[in-house]
């Protein structure tokens, strides 16, 4: 994961992305879609490196098709 413009070192969790409502964990993507519940904050977590994951994975076989000329 590249670091965003202006800063050293990688923040793979941003505190903004996670929220806790009546003790249900829930994350929020860029493109505003809220993600959950899940019982904790480390479950949130690692749904949305799983989200990271699918998202790089979609990407990566778009821009292969692309380059292939399908």
């Amino acid at each position: 994961m590249d670091v965003r413009q202006g800063e050293s070192e990688k923040n793979w969790f941003r505190s903004d992305r996670f929220s806790c409502v009546n003790g249900e964990w829930f994350f929020e993507t860029r493109e505003g879609a809220i993600e959950g519940p899940f019982g904790s904050q480390r479950e949130a977590e690692n749904a949305l490196l799983l989200y990271l994951r699918h998202v790089e994975d979609d990407l990566v076989s778009r821009q292969m098709a692309a380059d292939s000329g399908e």
